[in-house]
């Protein structure tokens, strides 16, 4: 994940129950609006500190926020330090970008008391957009899970679309061989450092690294072929890396 993580050492490794958690039933992929911050605690404080002021942030927003919008907190698990040079990031998902930038409206002007109380357990100096695009659903949305991520760009004459294709057959052969795991893109957009040229994040999603495991373990039995035939050409990613998604709250219909 040079660009990945140059651009903010960033993202990785799956857990984009994100993307489906909020699908609307139109006819297409399901897509969402994805809000990052990239951080790094301060002394003496680390992801338990946070998950307190998190607690206190759940209670805000089911009166305070008018969007669905379902927090995680993303951990390292498998990176390279020198790629990363942030602690961990908050993955924050709504809707559609509309409901995205309301939420970020409420919270810029009633959130600020508890902004505090968040800047006093960590430090973060970047926020981006994404948006989510669904290829193979999750079926364990809004629980705690591993991603798998790497970053992609597009070989010169192919696109979004020719993913997509591609994307169909795949996951239709994953639902035959009985391989576990979701597949979600992520397009790269507002907030993105400037010499970045990912086109997408290949995100993979699993319930446990054993269910990633077994996954990997059918790759290498044949599927790496199969997968390689279907996405030939296409596009160059650099290497994954594998983070812990914790569900932070948010708001959602009742």
């Amino acid at each position: 994940m040079k660009r990945f993580i140059a651009t903010l050492a960033i993202f990785l490794s799956s857990f984009v129950f994100t993307t489906a958690i909020f699908a609307d039933g139109h006819a297409g992929p399901r897509t969402s609006a994805l809000e990052t911050y990239f951080c790094s605690y301060n002394e003496r404080k680390g992801p338990a500190d946070l998950l307190k002021v998190a607690s206190e942030w759940n209670d805000w927003a089911q009166d305070n926020t008018s969007q669905n919008y379902a927090g995680y907190l993303l951990s390292p698990v498998v990176t390279n330090g020198s790629d990363f040079p942030f602690d961990s990031l908050w993955l924050g998902a709504t809707e559609d970008h509309e409901s995205l930038g309301i939420s970020v409206d409420e919270w810029l002007t009633k959130g600020t008391k508890l902004q505090k109380k968040f800047d006093s357990v960590w430090t973060c100096d970047t926020h981006g957009f994404m948006t989510s695009i669904e290829a193979r659903p999750y079926p364990k949305l809004g629980q705690a899970g591993f991603l798998q991520i790497s970053a992609c760009q597009f070989n010169e004459g192919y696109s979004l679309s020719d993913l997509m294709a591609a994307d169909a057959k795949w996951t239709s052969w994953m639902d035959e061989n009985g391989m576990p795991g979701g597949i979600y893109r992520w397009i790269p957009g507002i907030g993105a450092p400037r010499a970045d040229k990912t086109d997408y994040y290949n995100v993979y999603v699993t319930e446990s690294l054993a269910e990633r495991g077994s996954a990997h373990d059918m790759m290498i039995k044949g599927a790496f072929g199969v997968a390689q035939t279907m996405y030939a050409g296409m596009s160059e990613c650099d290497n994954p890396r594998i983070w812990h998604a914790q569900p932070t709250g948010g708001k959602s219909e009742s």
